[in-house]
């Protein structure tokens, strides 16, 4: 399976400290993300760039640290925000910068480790 960290690539380590992503997906796509942590829980997963239809590359592999799951954004704790890479400073911020403005949204939940290439 392939993530784009098309907007936080840059937070992802070695220079940041992105473990953590939160993400708008379908429920068909929580579900195979779900299913494929459920049958091989270290299985690494390509992450790129940016989307390869619009000449992403490799940036590195991760390998979930847990099974990805949903949650109200309005219910992300202050720590989250530096897991999620520190670029915003209140949890409003996060949501308005990445979300709309939306607390009440409900978000997948994907912590990982990242090992660049």
């Amino acid at each position: 399976m392939i993530i784009s960290y098309g907007w936080t690539a840059q937070y992802l380590p070695p220079s940041g400290t992105k473990d953590t992503t939160r993400r708008c997906w379908k429920p068909r796509t929580l579900a195979s993300w779900q299913r494929s942590f459920d049958r091989e829980p270290g299985k690494p997963h390509v992450a790129v760039d940016k989307c390869l239809a619009y000449g992403g590359k490799q940036i590195g592999t991760i390998v979930l640290k847990e099974r990805p799951y949903l949650e109200k954004l309005a219910d992300m704790k202050e720590e989250e925000l530096l897991r999620e890479g520190g670029m915003c400073n209140t949890i409003e911020e996060f949501i308005d910068r990445y979300f709309g403005g939306n607390g009440d949204q409900m978000v997948t939940v994907v912590r990982f480790n990242f090992e660049s290439i």
